[in-house]
C-alpha cells in the first residue's frame, strides 16, 4: 500500500509539474557603474521569442541551453545566467561589455573596443565620453597579425587615458600613423603632441603634463606647434613658424682634406632643413691665393768683400723668410679666418662723491 501510494504522489507531482507554465519573463541588464545601457531590453526578448519561448509556455519545453548560446553569440552579451523561479518566472541576467575606447578606420568606419579588445558595433542607446583613435589600417572582423598589434597598443593607451582625469577631458583625439606610432590632437591648444609607441607611456604624460604646467600656461596655449614626446626623459618643443631640422645624408658641410688650403678653397654644400626643396650648389672653380712673396730682381754685381758679401747674404735670406711667413699667415688669416672684434660698452665713470 505504501509504494502503491508513494507512485500515486509521483505521478500527480509529475503531471502539476508539466501543467506549469512561463509566468513571465524578467531580463536585467548589468555590466557598467554608470548607468549606461548598450542593449536594449527589447532587442533580448525578441531574440528569446525567435526561439519560440514565450509568456504561458510551459516550463518543460524551455530549452535553457539554447537560449544562452544564442544571446552569448551577441556581441555586446560578455556573461549571462538563465533560470526558472518558483513563481515560474524566466529570470534572464545578462552582464554587457563595456566599451574602452572608439576607433575609426582608415576608410571611415567606426566601431568600439572593449577591455580585452573585443570589437563592438555601434550602439546610439547612450552617450558616452571615449577615447577616440583615427587611422586604423583594417576594416576586417578577423584581423592580421600587425593588425592586431596595434589594436592591442590601442586598448593599453586608452586604458591608461581613462585613468587621468586630465587628459580624458585634453585628449580630442588620437591619430594612428602608418608605422603604427600614435599623435595626440589636444582639445585646449594648436599644436600636435608626437607620442610615438605606447612604451613608458604614463612617464610620456607625466612629462606632458609637466610641461603644460610648467611652460605653455606662462608662455601661451598657441605659442608652439609640436611637442614630442618619443625621446627618453625629454620633451622637444617646436615654436610656431620655425621648421625641424632634417638630417640629410650628404646635406652638411664637408671639406675635402686633400685639396691644398694654402692654395685653393673648397666649395662647400649648405645645410639644409626639412620640408625644404635642396637646391644645387654649383661649384665653383678654386680661387688661387696670390703669392705675397715677390721675386727680387738680381743686383748689379759691386766688388765688395768677400766675407761682407756672404754675410749679408746670409742675413738676405733670412729677412725674406722671415717676411714670407708673415705675409703668407695674414693673407691666409685674411682669406679663411674673416672674424670681426666684438665692440665692448664704455661704462660710465662714477662721480666723484660731494663731501659737502
Amino acid at each position: 500500500m505504501a509504494a502503491i501510494a508513494m507512485i500515486v504522489l509521483f505521478v500527480f507531482a509529475w503531471r502539476a509539474k508539466t501543467a506549469k507554465k512561463i509566468a513571465a519573463i524578467d531580463i536585467v541588464l548589468s555590466g557598467n557603474t554608470g548607468g549606461f545601457l548598450f542593449m536594449d531590453e527589447k532587442e533580448i526578448l525578441k531574440l528569446i521569442n525567435e526561439q519560440g519561448v514565450q509568456v504561458g509556455m510551459p516550463v518543460p519545453a524551455v530549452d535553457l541551453n539554447k537560449i544562452e548560446q544564442v544571446l552569448l553569440a551577441t556581441k555586446w552579451v560578455e556573461k549571462t545566467s538563465i533560470y526558472i523561479d518558483n513563481l515560474q518566472q524566466l529570470k534572464i541576467n545578462i552582464e554587457q561589455r563595456v566599451p574602452i575606447a572608439r576607433v575609426f578606420t582608415a576608410s571611415g568606419n567606426s566601431f568600439y573596443i572593449d577591455k580585452v579588445a573585443q570589437k563592438l558595433p555601434l550602439r546610439q542607446l547612450s552617450v558616452l565620453r571615449l577615447p577616440v583613435f583615427t587611422g586604423f589600417p583594417s576594416d576586417m572582423d578577423k584581423l592580421s597579425k600587425p593588425d592586431s598589434i596595434v589594436l592591442q597598443n590601442i586598448l593599453k593607451f586608452a586604458t591608461v587615458i581613462q585613468k587621468d582625469s586630465f587628459f580624458i577631458a585634453q585628449v580630442a583625439q588620437i591619430n594612428i600613423t602608418p608605422n603604427g606610432e600614435f599623435e595626440i590632437i589636444p582639445t585646449i591648444g594648436d599644436h600636435t603632441v608626437l607620442v610615438g609607441s605606447v612604451d613608458q607611456l604614463e612617464d610620456k604624460l607625466n612629462r606632458l603634463f609637466t610641461f603644460y604646467k610648467k611652460v605653455l600656461v606662462p608662455s601661451g596655449i598657441n605659442a608652439y606647434q609640436v611637442l614630442d614626446l618619443r625621446f627618453n626623459h625629454q620633451l622637444v618643443a617646436l615654436k610656431k613658424g620655425l621648421q625641424p631640422i632634417e638630417y640629410i645624408p650628404g646635406a652638411m658641410p664637408v671639406i675635402d682634406l686633400d685639396a691644398n688650403v694654402n692654395d685653393t678653397i673648397p666649395a662647400i654644400d649648405t645645410l639644409s632643413t626639412a620640408k625644404s626643396k635642396s637646391t644645387k650648389v654649383e661649384k665653383s672653380e678654386p680661387v688661387k691665393i696670390a703669392d705675397t712673396a715677390s721675386k727680387k730682381t738680381d743686383p748689379k754685381p759691386v766688388k765688395s768683400d768677400p766675407q761682407k758679401e756672404a754675410a749679408s747674404k746670409k742675413k738676405e735670406k733670412v729677412e725674406a723668410k722671415k717676411q714670407n711667413s708673415k705675409e703668407n699667415n695674414k693673407t691666409n688669416n685674411k682669406t679663411l679666418n674673416n672674424t670681426k672684434v666684438a665692440p665692448r660698452a664704455i661704462l660710465p665713470k662714477k662721480p666723484a662723491p660731494n663731501n659737502n
